[in-house]
Order: C-alpha cells, then sequence, then structure tokens
C-alpha cells in the first residue's frame, strides 16, 4: 500500500468582497482577509491497486460523502485504477467558519500527490482544490491562505498565479474561537443576492481600508464593523463580542455561528466557554504541508 499524510490549517475570515464573474473558476473567489489557525484537518491517504477506480472518505472515522475532496482527488487520478482511502481527522467544527472543507480537500490532494510520487506543481493542487470549492459553493477564499500560512490579506481573487496576497506582521499570535449557535452553510449566504449586494460594499470599502493601514488591529475592527454592516451577525454572537470587548478585539468568523477573538487569552476564553464550545488556537506561519504518517 502507498500512503502518506498531509495537515492543513483551519482558516478564519474576518471580512470579504464576492468576486465570481471570471469564466475560469481558478479566477474567482473572493478578496478579503482572514488568519490560518494551528488546528486544522489532517489527513492520512491509502492507496492499493484495484480493478475499478473507488474513493472512500472517512471523516472522524465516519463514512461521508465529501463531494470537494472526492471532486478534487477524482480529478488528480485521472482514469487511474487505484483504491484511495482518504481518512481525515477535524480539530475544529465544520460549517463554522473555519475553512474545514478547503482543509480536508487540500490535505487529501497534498498526501495524495505525495503518495503517488506525482509531477504536479504545488501551485496547481493547491488550484484544483481552490476551483473545488468554488464548483460547490463550499468556499471562496480558504485554500490559497491556508497553503501559506499566516495573517494573509488577500488582494485579488483567484488561485497562483492570478491571485494575490499579502501578510500582516501579526501582534499576538494567539486566537481564541467560540462556537455558539448551528451551522451556517456559506452557500446559503454567498448565494443569496441581497447578503451578496452587502457584502461586496462593505466588503470592498474594508479592504480599501486595511491596506492603507494593514495591521492586526485594524484588521480585528474592520472585521467587527462588517459583521454589523452586513447584517450577518446576530444577537447571540454581538452578546459574545461585548463580554470579552474591554480584554482585547473579536468580531465574526465568515461564515459561522462562530467567533474568533484576540487579545488576553485566558480571560477571554473563560469568559466565552459560558456562550459556547471553546477552541484556543495559534496562528499557523507554515501553512499546507506533508507530514510523517499519524
Amino acid at each position: 500500500m502507498l500512503r502518506a499524510s498531509a495537515f492543513v490549517p483551519g482558516h478564519v475570515t474576518g471580512f470579504f468582497e464576492i468576486r465570481d464573474n471570471a469564466k475560469k473558476k481558478r479566477h474567482r473567489g473572493s478578496r478579503g482577509v482572514g488568519i490560518c489557525l494551528s488546528r486544522g484537518v489532517h489527513t492520512v491517504v491509502g492507496i492499493t491497486s484495484s480493478k475499478t477506480q473507488s474513493i472512500d472518505v472517512l471523516i472522524d472515522n465516519k463514512t461521508a460523502q465529501a463531494p470537494v475532496t472526492k471532486h478534487v482527488v477524482k480529478r488528480i487520478l485521472g482514469n487511474e485504477l487505484l483504491k484511495v482511502k482518504i481518512s481525515s481527522t477535524l480539530e475544529l467544527p465544520q460549517g463554522q467558519g473555519f475553512g474545514m472543507s478547503g482543509a480536508g480537500a487540500l490535505s487529501a490532494s497534498l498526501a495524495l500527490a505525495k503518495a503517488l510520487e506525482l509531477e504536479i506543481s504545488r501551485d496547481e493542487i493547491v488550484c484544483m482544490a481552490h476551483e473545488a470549492e468554488i464548483e460547490y459553493s463550499t468556499g471562496l477564499g480558504d485554500v490559497v491562505p491556508q497553503s501559506v500560512g499566516g495573517m494573509v490579506i488577500r488582494k485579488m481573487e483567484g488561485c497562483p498565479p492570478f491571485g494575490m496576497i499579502d501578510q500582516i506582521s501579526p501582534e499576538n499570535t494567539d486566537i481564541v474561537c467560540c462556537v455558539i449557535g448551528e451551522q451556517l452553510p456559506t452557500k446559503t449566504i454567498i448565494t443569496n443576492e441581497e447578503y451578496k449586494k452587502r457584502i461586496n460594499e462593505d466588503g470592498k470599502r474594508c479592504l480599501q481600508e486595511l491596506l492603507k493601514n494593514p495591521t492586526q488591529e485594524k484588521m480585528m475592527h474592520l472585521s467587527f464593523e462588517f459583521s454589523k454592516n452586513t447584517g450577518l451577525l446576530s444577537g447571540e454572537l454581538e452578546d459574545a463580542i461585548a463580554a470579552v470587548k474591554k480584554y482585547g478585539q473579536a468580531s465574526m468568523s465568515m461564515l459561522g455561528n462562530s467567533i474568533f477573538a484576540m487579545g488576553d487569552t485566558g480571560i477571554m476564553a473563560k469568559i466565552l466557554k459560558d456562550f459556547g464550545e471553546v477552541y484556543i488556537c495559534k496562528m499557523d506561519s507554515e501553512g499546507a504541508r506533508v507530514v510523517k504518517g499519524r
């Protein structure tokens, strides 16, 4: 059996602008800003010879449909008759704005290419995972930041070499995430014309403001403004943000019923436990990578 493993960090977006008019999926996506998280998706890929092609995906030891992951794996395999087993372990919940779909697809793709020793560039693998997210409307701008790590400004939508990014030097690398409500499927927001209009108007403004003064403090401030101005911020999330306001900055995770906060980590985590499930992370500065088997 051929076998390889990969890790891809989670990613939380503070604000964004939908850019989906290009003909090619790799030229579509979003502009905005986000942070890569030390918690993410660990994936192990096992490959055996077969008379037919089959792809089985397990997420946290349970059989999953995982259409985004299967889509990109099929593209990489082509017509090769192989049995592929993909086992992913998620360190953050799905549907809460942590980029788990993109992390799952990208980690599976990197591990598959490594196991098969394919001559395929890293940029091409990133583009395939990005295109799969666009195809299924599960994300617009997680995969590219996840591939590089850090606190990333997406200055131009799309994947390499079309997409353009920059990075913010962090003042603090601790992030407290808190899941407060039910899952918020990305597709329900980014395909809604009213939300899309608000998102694009304020997302464009926020990006222009951030580029004038690209700091962590400014990023967090604009992210909170964006969550309010777009009408995406629920009362429960706003209450949680208000509760930790004097200990740092916080905003809504795009797109989820969750928040992310930076400041006095210990106090913030303690307060937020009264609102929901808390996850303490560091900023991941390495990005997606192949790792030794788990």
